[in-house]
């Protein structure tokens, strides 16, 4: 019995150490097969990655304008129906104001579409730099601009206007060494409980041309009947 046992275990190592290798080749094959799947899966992470900086990228050239570098339009759509969101969920007043610049179609027909491009930038600059961080400033059309102003009554909004409006009107703008005087006229409105994007927005697009009505560069506030 003895015997038989003594030939018996060089089989059985035999089978042991075939069983062993046959293990730790496909614990390798295992490990491999991980790593291209990890190698796969940082690779989408990447792309995925990539990808969304690209859309970033892209939305982000989207809502800017090309001339100003100011918010466009589309992403004053955005904006302001995240301000309604907020408004709605903290009840904080707020503004919107629109600005519109006076007689800038002289600008363009008495020194062509260059200097009213250049006028153009120049405003932009002088209102952007007399904002608050918080406040929202897009170019909304032409000579058209809109600021939403969050957290803000119309008496403190009235203040920043006045400021907007001084700033602009001693802003030095020359064009082939003439002097072309640029002033703005502003409207502004506060957001009330009955109130949508249009109805605020309109309110305050009329007290502007109220404003061109009366005089120019000066900033009126809503009709309270409007």
């Amino acid at each position: 019995m003895t015997g038989v046992q003594t030939c018996a275990l060089p089989i059985i190592r035999e089978h042991l150490d075939q069983y062993r290798n046959a293990e730790e080749t496909r614990q390798h094959q295992l490990g491999s097969q991980l790593e291209k799947l990890n190698n796969r899966v940082h690779g989408m992470e990447d792309e995925g990655e990539n990808l969304r900086k690209r859309l970033q990228e892209k939305h982000e050239q989207a809502v800017r304008d090309p001339l100003t570098g100011l918010h466009n339009r589309l992403a004053y759509d955005e904006r302001i129906v995240q301000e309604f969101a907020r408004w709605k969920r903290y009840d904080k007043p707020m503004v919107l104001m629109m600005i519109d610049i006076d007689h800038f179609k002289n600008i363009n027909d008495n020194y062509g579409h260059k200097a009213g491009d250049k006028a153009l930038v120049l405003i932009a600059n002088q209102i952007s730099n007399n904002l608050r961080e918080s406040d929202f400033l897009a170019r909304f059309g032409g000579e058209e601009f809109v600021v939403l102003m969050p957290e803000t009554d119309i008496d403190s909004a009235i203040i920043a206007s006045d400021k907007l409006l001084k700033a602009v009107e001693a802003c030095e703008f020359h064009y082939q060494n003439a002097k072309v005087n640029i002033t703005i006229s502003a409207g502004l409105a506060q957001l009330r409980k009955d109130d949508n994007t249009d109805t605020l927005f309109k309110r305050a697009d009329a007290a502007m041309y109220r404003a061109k009505e009366t005089g120019r560069n000066r900033c009126l506030v809503e009709d309270p009947t409007d």
